[in-house]
């Protein structure tokens, strides 16, 4: 998702490309982000100018519903966009300056078709009031599509700029802004069970080799365990269970891919842990794996060795959620109607790159900055509500920390009493 910045860091990343073209052709030449007027422009120019914004017909109500029945948001809504720009172009006309830069702009509007994350962080860098875009760590990235206009659609396009002549004219679309809102949100709780050995549905695909799903668990991988719901995230010292087909070889390894991480995490995998159709593997536990597993969304992906060489497997998403292991002050923490500062301790370590933030009370405050990976965060609650063991969650990069303990006989699932805060 990005924020509300995202139109003008389009702007500016296709202007950014245009500008190169032009140049290319023509030295001297430049782009305007600007409507087509009057003004003679004796210089080779490229106007780009947004002329019409219209919601995105796949995606605008991929985030429906947002609120519960009383109005409460649920999650943040999400509006998709598409943009359409025209490029007019001006030079002098007896050395064809316009048809030499159009050529240029389609050469490279056609071989750059993706917004990559690079062009949009050069594109922020090169505006001071970009400086908050986020669109860069969005997901999906902006494709640019041209568009085909014929004489009819072109003379409707120009004649809304009065008394303004033509000029040479392209169009593209850049397709999708997904622009989230501001407006906080209170998460659901995890639903804790499902009902007995209920496990959902499974689906199987006939690919070599195939991951079909994986399975977290926190005790011993018994089968009764096994038919039990998975836990929505992972956790350090969880353990996974990939099931799949055609998973066999030597040796296995599973790799585990993050954003923030430049080489991917592989993991061999004992032959006691493997099967044709199942692997299991622990998230390994301790200051070592704190500080090298990130919390935040990996994919997996199995990597057999066979005969006939190394195969891999299809990706399958995971997300390992922050642990929480200690809130200070401890309660009964006295401060109602006051700022009250929360020191989180929590597994693995924060980032400074992520975004991290603490759900309490039907708030979503965000942590206070630190300079290096930190075991712990700090939070401020202002003018704190009197609450009586209030539940507090721990959100880093989307996921949210799960807030139950694995107690009792048969073991099962229930709200950790330590992850309860209390203000009087």
């Amino acid at each position: 998702m990005s924020n509300a910045l995202a139109v003008a860091t389009v702007t500016t990343a296709i202007a950014q490309i245009v500008r190169a073209a032009a140049q290319s052709a023509i030295s001297g030449a430049d782009v305007l982000t600007e409507r087509p007027d009057t003004t003679a422009l004796a210089q080779p120019r490229v106007r780009l100018f947004l002329y019409h914004v219209v919601p995105n017909a796949a995606l605008r109500n991929n985030d429906l519903p947002t609120r519960s029945a009383d109005g409460t948001a649920r999650q943040r809504p999400v509006a998709a966009i598409d943009l359409h720009y025209m490029l007019a172009f001006y030079g002098n006309e007896t050395a064809l300056e316009p048809q030499r830069m159009l050529g240029a702009v389609v050469r490279d509007m056609h071989s750059k078709p993706v917004l990559t994350r690079d062009m949009i962080a050069n594109a922020i860098a090169s505006q001071a009031f970009l400086t908050n875009s986020n669109l860069a760590d969005a997901i999906e990235q902006v494709k640019i599509i041209p568009e085909s206009l014929d004489m009819e659609e072109l003379s409707k396009l120009w004649s809304v700029f009065y008394q303004t002549p033509y000029a040479l004219t392209l169009a593209y679309q850049a397709s999708v802004l997904l622009i989230e809102s501001d407006d906080p949100a209170e998460g659901a709780l995890p639903v804790l069970r499902r009902g007995s050995q209920d496990r959902g549905v499974e689906t199987l695909l006939g690919a070599f080799p195939i991951l079909d799903s994986i399975h977290i668990g926190e005790i011993a991988d018994d089968p009764t365990r096994l038919r039990l719901p998975s836990y929505p995230s992972a956790r350090m010292g969880a353990i996974l269970t990939v099931r799949g087909r055609n998973l066999g070889g030597d040796p296995v390894k599973l790799r585990f891919s993050h954003r923030l991480l430049t080489t991917a995490i592989e993991a061999t995998v004992a032959s006691t842990d493997r099967s044709d159709t199942t692997v299991k593997f622990s998230i390994p536990t301790g200051a070592g794996a704190d500080a090298a597993w990130p919390a935040g969304l990996y994919t997996i992906t199995l990597v057999a060795t066979t005969p006939s060489g190394d195969r891999s497997s299809n990706a399958l998403p995971l997300s390992l959620a922050p642990q929480i292991t200690g809130i200070a002050p401890a309660s009964p923490i006295a401060g109602s109607g006051t700022d009250v500062t929360l020191t989180v301790s929590c597994s693995p370590q924060v980032r400074p790159a992520q975004f991290t933030e603490a759900l309490f009370a039907g708030r979503e405050i965000p942590a206070q900055a630190h300079a290096a990976p930190a075991g712990s965060v700090a939070f401020i609650v202002t003018s704190a509500p009197a609450v009586t063991a209030e539940l507090l969650r721990l959100r880093v990069e989307g996921v949210d920390s799960l807030p139950f303990l694995i107690s009792g006989t048969p073991p099962l699932p229930v709200f950790d009493n330590s992850q309860k805060v209390t203000i009087t």
